[in-house]
């Protein structure tokens, strides 16, 4: 025979931290450190004191979460801008996918095999969204990079042609 007895865990509240705080009367501030600010030399004059400072209580039953933002997913575009500088035509190849579409592998012939089978429907076009955002962005740079060579190129072989006359 066991009872069980449900008792609540009342956590006491948080205890006050020091922290350092300089304050200074207006009347004593120094005209430049209130246009720029306070300098490092200035403020270590002025008289610093210690205050209690009590932390926020969390409002929700756990703390935050401070999540990072989600990696960017790897694309062929990006490989291909990072391996342009070792081979400039890369960034052609990479730009060339601005006017080329994303679709899904077509080997959706059986449920079991199609791509990505245990997320939902929504959840697979969110990451095709992020995937064709990802690739436009390196696209895009590629672009941008076979511009800036093509341009740098003309100007160096332009320069070479009219010192060489």
């Amino acid at each position: 025979m066991s009872t069980s007895v449900e008792a609540e865990i009342v956590l006491p509240p948080p205890t006050p931290v020091l922290t350092h705080t300089t304050r200074t009367p207006p009347s004593e501030r120094d005209p430049l450190d209130s246009f720029f600010g306070y300098t490092f030399s200035a403020s270590r004059t002025y008289e610093s004191r210690y205050v209690a400072e009590a932390l926020p209580a969390y409002i929700e039953d756990h703390p935050p979460t401070y999540a990072r933002k989600a990696p960017e997913p790897l694309t062929l575009a990006r490989y291909l801008f990072k391996f342009g500088f070792l081979f400039p035509p890369f960034w052609i190849m990479g730009a060339w996918i601005l006017f080329s579409p994303l679709r899904i592998p077509s080997d959706v012939t059986d449920p079991e095999g199609q791509w990505m089978a245990e997320k939902s429907e929504i959840e697979r076009q969110h990451i095709l969204d992020r995937m064709r955002s990802a690739e436009i962005r390196w696209a895009r740079r590629c672009l941008w990079a076979i511009i800036v060579f093509i341009l740098v190129a003309v100007a160096g072989i332009a320069a070479w042609a009219v010192t060489r006359s």
